[in-house]
């Protein structure tokens, strides 16, 4: 069974609109901070905005983790089809000696 590069590629690329996405989920996070702390002034606020800090790095650590696995599937993608090719091509031309023996060895001894 040989690899889908064209699918790995399309897996590679929703991955990358995962990492998008989560920019977005980071803005509404941060406006969400932001409309918190204009409304609510107590002392609890600290904890929140250190927790929403936490998950927005948290966020940001993810996105580079999906950023950088995209190229990685596109590369072992390419890696694998050029190892198929190559096997492929080193059975063709097997065959091909072996055909190419054959044949000499029918000549030798006369049949053809």
């Amino acid at each position: 069974m040989k690899i889908n590069v064209s699918q790995a590629y399309a897996q590679a690329n929703r991955i990358s609109e995962y990492a998008q996405e989560l920019n977005e989920v980071k803005s509404r996070l941060q406006d969400f901070k932001g409309s918190l702390n204009s409304g609510w002034q107590a002392q609890e606020m600290v904890y929140i905005n250190n927790a929403i800090n936490s998950i927005s790095r948290e966020i940001s650590e993810l996105q580079t983790l999906l950023f950088s696995i995209g190229p990685n599937i596109v590369a072992a993608a390419n890696e694998i089809r050029r190892e198929e090719e190559a096997r492929e091509a080193a059975e063709k031309a097997a065959a091909e000696r072996a055909a190419a023996e054959r044949e000499a060895r029918l000549k030798n001894t006369g049949l053809r």
